[in-house]
């Protein structure tokens, strides 16, 4: 920390919104947050941020911020500031006799992004669900990721293990399903990720598949694609490669099994009616698949575009089987897994189908349940009826499916609690609303990213201020629950107890220091470990002698034999789905609604600063061709309707939508707390959504939301 005067100081940091973890220095006066800047010496982002990181600043000081913990009263958002004694009072009894009457699966949490990349919220908020007994963890990961990680768990035997693009030394990269340039990676931590396509791109190619011309794709090779049509487009192009006998079938033998399977699986696919179903012509499948095949340094990535289709736990394994059959996996310059600084060997934390849902079978996916279950969970009786909800971090009104049946359910708990910075849609209908830190007010390492960082890189940083008004970390607020139900300390195991006997506390972060100590980094560094004191001498991180696993990734799997799973029941269950569904009759004609994600903005949480809203406007994009077809003006409104819902959107007429898609973002529809984003225009498309088993694809429990048929009739002025 450097003074720069009596009442103003800057601490460096770094940005917890996403998976970047971008170096930030905060300028503090009289003990408030007032800038965030890039920190231009920190060495892995070297003074890269994006517009949403300084917002923060923002947020902190916000107005509509919950800073005091506050009671319903009356209706939904009607609140009277309260202590925190008499909050967690009422709130440690009413999930006591909850739990004595109905069990602790009565007791679900809702968990949401951003929390996963704050260490604290993310590992106390399962800590204390573990800690009264309930496995009942609803979160946003089923609406953007849980058939990423049902596909990981089938390959690899870890539902959180992925193998990322080695970007410093890749000259072709196909890139389907995200926009990085916006997103900065997903499950993928490369923070100057512009810097790095570029470099590939001048030294090879770098093609986006995507049904939008988005960022990422204006400024490098676009290949449209149909919405939903991703496992199509996988497929054809492995059986391109198995074709023109273009698989590494000595890799295949040595270190997979399942192969013989898939490729008779993959076979079956017709490649002329893969080309009428994604909108890419056979021969540009076929020479997209060679060159890939032909490249000596090539990987394909993908994210949250392949997480939400009909067949996205397909999409998601193909992807990974053209890196792999294409002799890319492992590879410098291909795809591989990231360092692991903290643990060794693949012990999985949670993998498939450990426990199900109460309401339609589902599977929970890396310990993650699907949120399209959530409104039936807590609506139909019988044994383990949802009666009490804690919200973290999350807005599943606005972001998850239903939520129209979801306020519903809401509104009949018995209790429902929320640690948040607002009062959003979802936790109006609390009955007390808890304030959290931001993360300018905590301490924190980037937890999340350790395994997937291209540059593997580690920082500490110290909380550049205390806790504005009675805001509270996570860690802090459960301790004190679970005190007043006479549990004790929330600390996940009776083996880390022995750190409490001898006066350490145990928090998330302390996990992490023994790990930094004790796991591969540490042993690696010998005497020359890493300790947060140290790291702390060190405010801008510092990049990690670890390379990435290109030798010795057998060691990171979990399946039995220490190979590659090309083949499941799952895989088959889905390959007879996948089938069945390419010979039926074809869809009556419709447009296929997908969503997009916003430069400035983050799901529905940072519409409230007027600096991020103020340029944004929501609205249909519709292909010119589709909106002479259907009667829609540029800058007029239109009606989205389905079977599930209908919404009011403002239309742009746009040929960056491939033609018989519409594409609307996610997250608005305001009505909570924070007034100035209850001003803003934009629709809630989740209401467009469906619930339960028939609106998720089941083997994952992934919610259906990209390629959706809706009709779309203009509105008269």
């Amino acid at each position: 920390m450097a003074d720069t005067g009596a009442s103003r100081s800057e601490h460096v940091s770094f940005c917890r919104l996403c998976e970047a973890f971008c170096g930030t220095v905060v300028t503090v006066e009289d003990g408030r947050p007032v800038k965030l800047s890039p920190d231009r010496d920190n060495p892995h982002t070297q003074g890269h941020i994006c517009v949403k990181g300084a917002a923060i600043v923002d947020i902190a000081n916000d107005p509509d911020r919950v800073l005091r913990p506050l009671k319903r009263v009356g209706g939904p958002g009607e609140f009277a500031e309260v202590s925190w004694d008499e909050a967690l009072d009422d709130i440690a009894a009413r999930l006591s006799a909850i739990i004595a009457r109905d069990g602790p699966e009565a007791v679900a949490t809702y968990f949401g992004n951003p929390g996963a990349f704050s260490t604290d919220t993310f590992l106390s908020s399962q800590w204390f669900l573990q800690r009264i007994g309930s496995s009942k963890f609803y979160a946003a990961g089923s609406q953007d990721s849980t058939s990423r990680h049902l596909a990981s768990w089938i390959l690899y035997g870890v539902a959180f293990r992925n193998a990322i693009p080695d970007l410093p030394h890749c000259d072709l990269l196909i890139v389907t399903g995200a926009n990085p340039l916006v997103s900065h990676g997903g499950l993928l931590t490369a923070p100057r990720m512009r810097h790095d396509l570029d470099a590939i791109a001048a030294r090879g190619r770098v093609i986006v598949i995507d049904p939008r011309r988005t960022e990422t794709a204006k400024r490098y090779e676009h290949v449209a694609i149909r919405p939903d049509a991703d496992a199509w487009l996988h497929a054809a192009m492995l059986k391109a490669m198995i074709d023109a006998e273009a698989v590494d079938e000595a890799f295949l033998a040595a270190h997979c099994t399942g192969w013989g399977e898939l490729r008779a699986a993959v076979l079956g696919v017709d490649l002329d009616e893969a080309a009428a179903a994604t909108g890419i012509a056979r021969a540009a499948i076929e020479k997209l698949a060679l060159d890939f095949a032909a490249a000596p340094r090539a990987a394909m990535y993908g994210r949250v575009g392949l997480c939400r289709g009909r067949f996205s736990t397909l999409a998601n394994l193909l992807l990974d089987a053209i890196n792999i059959a294409g002799g890319k996996f492992g590879q410098v310059g291909g795809s591989t897994f990231g360092a692991f600084p903290l643990a060794e060997g693949a012990e999985p934390l949670s993998g498939y189908g450990e426990h199900r849902t109460r309401i339609g079978d589902l599977p929970v996916v890396a310990g993650l349940m699907p949120a399209a279950a959530l409104p039936d969970d807590i609506l139909e009786p019988g044994p383990g009826q949802v009666r009490a909800m804690m919200v973290i971090a999350g807005n599943p009104v606005l972001s998850a499916p239903g939520g129209e049946r979801l306020e519903e359910a809401l509104e009949s708990l018995d209790l429902l609690f929320s640690v948040d910075l607002y009062m959003t849609e979802t936790n109006r209908f609390a009955d007390y609303i808890l304030p959290a830190a931001t993360f300018l007010e905590k301490d924190d390492i980037p937890l999340i990213g350790l395994s997937h960082m291209v540059r593997p890189f580690i920082q500490y940083a110290r909380a550049a201020v205390p806790p504005m008004g009675e805001a509270r970390e996570e860690k802090a607020i459960f301790d004190d629950l679970v005190a007043r139900m006479g549990l004790g300390s929330v600390a996940p195991t009776p083996g880390l107890r022995w750190l409490e006997r001898q006066g350490m506390t145990i928090t998330p972060l302390t996990l992490v220091e023994l790990g930094l100590r004790h796991g591969p980094l540490g042993k690696r560094r010998g005497a020359d470990a890493l300790s947060f004191a140290r790291l702390a001498a060190m405010p801008h991180g510092m990049m990690l002698d670890l390379p990435l696993t290109y030798d010795g990734w057998a060691g990171h799997l979990a399946t039995e034999d220490r190979k590659i799973r090309l083949w499941h029941p799952i895989v088959a269950e889905e390959f007879a789905r996948f089938a069945a569904h390419r010979a039926a009759p074809p869809e009556p004609a419709a447009l296929k609604l997908f969503s997009q994600r916003k430069l400035k903005s983050m799901n529905s949480w940072m519409h409230n600063p007027e600096k991020l809203a103020r340029s944004q406007e929501p609205a249909l994009l519709v292909h010119p061709a589709d909106a002479a077809r259907h009667g829609l003006a540029d800058g007029g409104r239109a009606l989205v309707s389905n079977d599930h819902g209908a919404v009011e959107v403002v239309v742009e007429v746009s040929d960056d939508v491939v033609e018989g898609a519409v594409c609307y973002p996610h997250g608005w529809g305001h009505n909570g707390g924070w007034r100035h984003a209850n001003t803003l225009p934009g629709a809630n498309i989740n209401l467009l959504l469906g619930l339960g088993p028939a609106a998720v694809e089941r083997v994952s429990g992934t919610t259906f939301i990209d390629g959706i048929p809706v009709a779309v009739t203009p509105i008269a002025a």
